[in-house]
């Protein structure tokens, strides 16, 4: 297995399909496979190879797509960096997982200590008769997909050809994406569902629309509905921003699937999005190291709405107790989970290399309940547990009931230090309105025993994220530390 194969039997079966659309540009299959021939030979010429690690450090456009698939015909390891970080940033992941080479806009700054080459100087003109066969093989590694842990230093998932491809298989069962499908991408590639969605679609032999961000969310709508795209990736916060541009009809008429991912949406707001901007929503819940968990489909949304959805095809899903025993349908313990697209190789921050076996199952933190029928709930992180006086408290359940109410956007629960019941509940509340405590209580009390009422609210404008449209909770829980200190 070589994903690049697959591209080459698309220039070979229809090569004049257009492949990718960037702008006035089209660029078929066949001229994706010629420039991908290229990229591959002169990165060969400058010493790539099998296993060799490289960087690419750039901006959203044809060329940085196709160089992940010129990397994989070469055999070369993907190092996705954010070209929007800092020198040191740049300098301290490409020192981390050992990169052989970066790969630059021509106006970046240039990492120290390891070579570098800016755009221009990765050319198509290079002679593809120079490359080797194509590397493959079950445990060829294509891609170093990152995640952040709690101290925001990136790890890594090593990601085989063959994982990819089976997480491939994965969106197009459980999805739906086909080769008549008409994709834009509308989130960076350095994401990894902007990425993994892109690289799908071209291997599915769909056509790939990119338009680089950052979009107001007009221009999301205008690029969306001028492209005619059948399918997108957007994260809750840009989703959020195209309720207020309904008026009559749908905001985004022709998509057939609008996927989310990174957060939850909460059903009131999952029954907005299909009736004003897309009855094709769709729930995706993943992690970089497994690819897809479980998916919620458009027809699910009316009765499991307040679910993540089933597992994804061929993804085992188990929700256990502390001893790993499996759990009973509707109780909340760690979820994990184990199939053909879940990496068994990981780099810790510190650069040491872990393997786990092939039949392992890997927990990504989250604490889950699995109904009967296999519907998951999501009920926040491990470490997110609030114990108050002895009793565990899930903040998820606490944030569901919160955004009920129309004026709170968001919230965000977290345990704060009490000298009387160890940890007390203090929720975070992105509100416009200013709504006094005793009106939050009640609308509490009604769904929620009273341990589990905040014990105070905090309004902010907007909560923190990260850099991948997540709750920033750790954020807001040093805010209460300092809160302390001072």
């Amino acid at each position: 297995m070589n994903l690049a194969s697959i591209l080459q039997c698309h220039a070979h079966s229809h090569g004049d399909k257009t492949a990718i659309e960037f702008g006035a540009a089209r660029l078929s299959y066949l001229t994706l496979w010629q420039c991908l021939q290229g990229y591959a030979a002169c990165l060969h010429e400058h010493g790539i190879g099998p296993g060799d690690r490289v960087g690419l450090a750039l901006k959203e456009h044809p060329r940085h797509l196709i160089l992940h698939y010129a990397l994989a015909r070469l055999g070369a390891v993907i190092l996705p960096i954010d070209q929007r970080w800092t020198i040191a940033e740049k300098t301290a992941a490409a020192t981390t997982f050992k990169a052989k080479l970066l790969i630059v806009e021509e106006d970046a700054n240039m990492p120290e200590g390891t070579e570098c080459l800016t755009l221009d100087q990765v050319h198509q003109d290079a002679d593809p008769g120079c490359l080797p066969p194509l590397p493959d093989g079950p445990d060829l590694t294509l891609l170093i997909s990152l995640s952040s842990g709690t101290t925001g230093r990136p790890k890594g998932a090593l990601v085989t050809h063959e994982q990819m491809y089976q997480r491939f298989v994965s969106q197009w069962v459980s999805i739906g994406f086909n080769s008549q499908d008409r994709f834009i991408g509308l989130t960076p590639l350095y994401f990894g569902a902007g990425r993994s969605f892109a690289m799908s679609f071209l291997a599915a032999g769909a056509t790939v629309i990119l338009d680089p961000p950052p979009h107001k969310p007009e221009e999301l709508v205008r690029a969306i509905n001028a492209a005619r795209a059948t399918a997108t990736f957007l994260v809750p916060t840009q989703l959020r921003q195209l309720l207020p541009l309904h008026r009559d009809g749908l905001v985004l008429p022709h998509l057939h699937k609008l996927l989310v991912s990174g957060a939850a949406l909460h059903p009131p707001e999952a029954t907005a999005m299909r009736s004003k901007v897309s009855p094709g929503l769709v729930g995706y819940y993943a992690s970089s190291e497994g690819g897809g968990i479980s998916v919620l489909t458009a027809a699910e949304f009316d009765d499991y709405a307040h679910t993540a959805g089933r597992p994804t095809f061929r993804t085992e899903v188990q929700v256990v107790d502390n001893q790993d025993r499996p759990v009973a349908a509707g109780e909340t313990g760690r979820l994990r989970y184990r199939g053909p697209g879940v990496a068994a190789r990981f780099i810790d921050a510190d650069g040491t290399e872990q393997t786990t076996g092939p039949q392992d199952w890997f927990y990504p933190g989250d604490l889950a309940a699995k109904l009967e029928h296999g519907h998951i709930i999501l009920r926040g992180r491990d470490k997110d547990v609030i114990n108050r006086g002895g009793v565990n408290i899930y903040p998820a359940e606490i944030e569901a009931v919160l955004v009920q109410l129309p004026a709170i956007r968001e919230a965000a629960v977290v345990g704060e230090p009490s000298e009387k019941f160890g940890e007390s509940v203090t929720a975070f509340i992105a509100t416009s309105d200013g709504l006094h405590k005793n009106v939050l209580d009640e609308h509490c009390r009604k769904q929620l025993a009273p341990y589990k009422i905040p014990a105070r609210y905090v309004a902010l404008d907007e909560l923190p994220k990260t850099s991948s449209d997540k709750l920033d909770k750790p954020a807001l829980s040093e805010q209460l530390t300092a809160n302390l200190k001072t």
